[in-house]
């Protein structure tokens, strides 16, 4: 018997050819992997927050370590050669107009139909297609596109858990700073005194998270205290105090 080596045979043995990874027993498999570690990061995140209800600030530490490590593991794909080169410009865009933004102004509160809200849908939207397209391999890494959807739209659900239960701990200690992260840089280009403030609030912070370290570690205390007359003046009185 031969086989049948018809046009319309070839076509459709083809077509289901370009189907099977992606329908397989792995990605079945990455599939429920998945959703079991998203169940997991949510309960884990959700007693998180019930020791730190309170705490926005430390929330918002624990939330900037997830971003960064969310660009790390984005650009470490690139580097393997799973993505083509401009999702890693689209990552960085969203990750700092949509995720840098949303933190810079948490535990402020936002409706769906704010700006604010569909701006960052929008901008997930844009990462999701362009992944879909920038994927090398797209059949052969599906998986990879599979975990990068999963953890891409469990970060807003995860930000969403964690803004305050209490209406009234829904606000920025400055209502002022509750604005789109592109205004803040044009102001920052256009406005000498948004540029002094804005140094001022950094410099302020630096020194805080120096001194908060240097009373827990004797190195960065002699480091600080070498470089700064001002705290080794600080720290000497302190000993003589004592």
């Amino acid at each position: 018997q031969h086989l049948s080596c018809s046009p319309n045979s070839v076509l459709h043995i083809s077509a289901a050819m370009a189907f099977v990874p992606l329908f397989s027993i792995y990605t079945f498999a990455v599939a429920v992997s998945l959703f079991v570690a998203i169940g997991l990061a949510v309960w884990l995140w959700g007693s998180f927050l019930d020791r730190n209800e309170h705490d926005p600030a430390r929330v918002r530490a624990v939330m900037f370590l997830a971003l960064w490590a969310t660009i790390m593991w984005e650009l470490g794909m690139n580097a393997a050669g799973w993505t083509r080169g401009y999702t890693v410009w689209v990552s960085l865009l969203v990750a700092s107009w949509g995720g840098l933004d949303a933190l810079l102004r948490f535990p402020a509160a936002h409706d769906l139909e704010s700006p604010f809200s569909i701006k960052q849908f929008a901008l997930l939207m844009v990462k999701t297609m362009a992944y879909a397209i920038g994927m090398e391999g797209f059949r052969a890494h599906f998986a990879v596109f599979l975990t990068l959807c999963a953890y891409t739209w469990s970060l807003p659900v995860l930000y969403s858990m964690a803004l305050p239960l209490d209406p009234s701990e829904q606000v920025l200690l400055n209502d002022a700073n509750d604005v789109d992260l592109a205004v803040r840089v044009w102001r920052l280009m256009v406005n000498s005194h948004e540029r002094r403030s804005c140094y001022m609030s950094c410099r302020g912070w630096c020194y805080k998270s120096l001194a908060e370290a240097s009373e827990t570690s004797g190195l960065v205390r002699y480091a600080l205290c070498a470089a700064s007359p001002e705290h080794r003046s600080f720290y000497t009185k302190k000993v003589r105090s004592v």
